[in-house]
């Protein structure tokens, strides 16, 4: 693709000395229609009236991209009022605020193959009006396809929820960071440089979020068990210790192997405890 050269400034003056020059050579044209060089006073005033069309005021965070029979002729950014060549430079404006997009809801696979719906928020803004302009036809909705085509591509790189590695909902700051980059490349030759990038919308599609709820709740389910396994094995093993160590009562192996069945029924079970004793003498 043919792309605009480096950003560089058009020639222009300061509209207030370009205003006092020709607020001059009115004068003297007024001077002149009532000399004897009154002929030369009319294609003078029409070169005034033509150079008093060059003024332009360009307001703060935006810049005039010009050309010059078609050819790139530079930028103009500094805000103020200024005088260009009439006829010559032809311009446009291009606004440099920062700016707002939020993509549509997007439906896709993640790296597992699971799909998901994603939206993210992108702040940006033009630093090369030029390219903006002349090299690419629309340059926000170049920016909105971009986005979203940087969007499906980072989903498709990693999953939605993980444990051991990174994830979309662990929302990292090396996955927005990555997004952020990813963007900025797809754009970079509109002009445009990202400013932050984040995820405003991340869910399992309608299809399979009752079944992957039901999957996470398992999953948790598991997880505690498994913690009060291990949480009940340490405090038998620290009551059988203990009763060893002090001397409080001596078992056999078939009465350590009841105490520790007792004792997980009790740790583990989701009701309570009802002790049975033996008041027979037994």
């Amino acid at each position: 693709m043919n792309q605009t050269s480096s950003r560089h400034n058009m020639f222009y003056l300061n509209g207030w000395l370009a205003a006092a020059m020709l607020a001059g050579a009115a004068v003297l044209i007024a001077m002149a229609l009532f000399s004897t060089v009154g002929v030369l006073a009319a294609p003078l005033l029409v070169f005034v009236v033509l150079a008093a069309s060059g003024f332009r005021i360009v307001q703060p965070n935006t810049a005039l991209v010009s050309t010059c029979f078609g050819r790139y002729s530079g930028i103009l950014s500094e805000s103020g009022f200024f005088w260009i060549i009439p006829l010559i430079y032809q311009t446009q404006s291009v606004s440099l605020r920062s700016g707002n997009y939020v993509t549509p809801t997007l439906k896709v696979n993640d790296a597992a193959g699971t799909p998901i719906e994603i939206a993210a928020a992108i702040v940006y803004h033009i630093s090369n009006p030029a390219a903006a302009v002349l090299d690419v036809e629309n340059v926000h909705d170049f920016m909105q396809v971009q986005s979203e085509s940087a969007l499906r591509a980072l989903a498709t790189h990693h999953p939605y929820a993980a444990e051991d590695t990174e994830s979309l909902t662990r929302h990292s700051e090396h996955i927005l960071e990555q997004f952020r980059d990813m963007v900025q490349e797809r754009v970079e030759r509109a002009g445009i440089s990202i400013d932050e990038a984040r995820f405003t919308h991340l869910a399992y599609a309608p299809e399979i979020a009752q079944a992957m709820l039901r999957k996470q709740q398992a999953e948790a389910v598991i997880a505690a068990r498994y913690a009060l396994v291990r949480g009940a094995i340490g405090m038998v093993e620290g009551t059988v210790r203990q009763l060893e160590q002090r001397d409080i009562v001596k078992m056999s192996d078939s009465e350590k192997a009841k105490l520790v069945t007792n004792m997980m029924t009790v740790l583990l079970s989701e009701e309570n405890a009802a002790p049975v004793l033996n008041v027979s003498g037994d």
